[in-house]
């Protein structure tokens, strides 16, 4: 198996390269052996591939033979993160806290906040990410962590066991869509589904993914979950009169959906504009115009907007 490239994301999950983060660890005044280097290299390339248990097996193998433990102990922490296990990841939190440099203890401590959180061990999370407040120096990670200390405070009751898990999985399929990874950000939100199976952010970020993984009716069934669920989340509507519009070719619902968003958001200038283009399409090019000139008033200067304007326009001249 080809290992990890310098330059790709590090399979730990922390967002960095591979060689400003478990690279650098491994490169440090402590070398392993050829043949240790070689078992941790194969080892974060399953990670990335996401063989979770592949790779802690190959971890856990030299566990007792590697000079940097800490790493290898985070990995596996990684690994169980990865699939769902945060109890398991915590353990092994506290194992590369308990061993490791101290200039490792603020990520692993904020790694461990955010798995027993998930896990549903709210005074544990807090616990880690309040020794984790004190010693930051970062002034905006500072801040961060003081709003999740926040909001565990503010958790009401046992009825919002999984509000913590469900704004990290989230936060990571936010991470998955930047990064245009549709099929990864929909298995992470239609796993959150079996936890939080009225969530409007979670349904309406799972029709996201599957308008662009082009599973259209999928897409349209979690859009209308949505709208039952809260009328008022206006981009679900247009994402449906989108899907009508152009690849179901259906304009009459198309300007249905984008009617109603309108509706609810009189100033929706991305509705408006749809509106006259499914109005282009099916011959009414009078109140194409009138809708494209709309469009321009919410937003003046926008450039599609005025060449359709000009397009119809003088199909309009040119039929009269």
């Amino acid at each position: 198996m080809k290992p990890v490239g310098r330059n790709e994301p590090c399979p730990c999950g922390s967002g960095s390269k591979y060689k400003n983060c478990c690279l650098a660890k491994e490169t440090g005044s402590q070398s392993d052996t050829e043949e240790v280097s070689q078992v941790k290299a194969t080892a974060f390339k399953k990670m990335s591939d996401g063989l979770w248990m592949d790779a802690i097996e190959d971890f856990k193998s030299i566990l007792d033979k590697t000079r940097q433990p800490t790493v290898a102990l985070e990995a596996i922490a990684a690994c169980y993160d990865g699939q769902e296990d945060y109890l398991m990841a915590a353990e092994f939190y506290e194992k590369a806290l308990a061993s490791g440099p101290t200039d490792r203890r603020v990520d692993n401590l904020y790694r461990l906040g955010v798995s027993r959180g998930c896990a549903g061990r709210f005074e544990k999370a807090k616990s880690a990410f309040e020794e984790c407040l004190t010693l930051t120096k970062d002034v905006n990670q500072k801040e961060h962590i003081q709003q999740v200390i926040e909001q565990l405070e503010s958790r009401k009751d046992d009825s919002e066991s999984n509000f913590f898990l469900v704004q990290v999985q989230l936060q990571r399929a936010f991470t998955d869509l930047e990064t245009e990874d549709y099929a990864s950000a929909s298995r992470r939100l239609e796993n959150l589904l079996c936890v939080a199976p009225d969530n409007p952010s979670v349904l309406y970020n799972l029709g996201v993914c599957y308008s662009f993984m082009k599973r259209d009716d999928e897409a349209l069934a979690v859009f209308e979950k949505v709208v039952e669920l809260n009328p008022s989340i206006v981009a679900a509507y247009y994402n449906m009169g989108q899907i009508w519009l152009i690849s179901k070719r259906d304009f009459s619902k198309a300007l249905h959906c984008f009617n109603t968003a309108i509706m609810y958001r009189p100033d929706y200038v991305g509705a408006h504009h749809q509106k006259g283009i499914a109005y282009e399409l099916i011959g009414d090019l009078e109140k194409a115009v009138e809708c494209f000139k709309k469009t321009l008033e919410l937003a003046p200067g926008t450039k599609m907007a005025e060449e359709n304007l000009a397009r119809v326009s003088a199909s309009l001249q040119k039929n009269n």
